[in-house]
């Protein structure tokens, strides 16, 4: 029980020391995870509770990822594409 805390504990973390390299992403990925896995199967909300938590812990490294793409990739890609102008 303390690693499953820990491991959750720890993504959120690193979502907000990454903050400025697409941690909002983390966080965003996250929710959604939670939000998509707790309206799935379950008999009872505490079955229901721990798919969301699972479809968190799930969406918290996705999202970071994606995060840390539109954050850094992006910018680079588009400068890569667009050379710079003449002067």
């Amino acid at each position: 029980m303390l690693l499953i805390i820990g491991a959750f504990v720890g993504m959120i973390a690193l979502c907000i020391i990454l903050w400025r390299y697409g941690g909002a992403g983390g966080l965003i990925g996250g929710a959604v995870g939670f939000i998509l896995r707790l309206w799935g199967r379950g008999l009872d909300w505490g079955e229901r509770l721990g798919n969301g938590y699972v479809g968190a812990l799930m969406g918290l490294p996705v999202g970071l990822l994606l995060g840390g793409f539109y954050a850094l990739g992006v910018p680079a890609l588009i400068e890569a594409i667009n050379p710079p102008a003449p002067q």
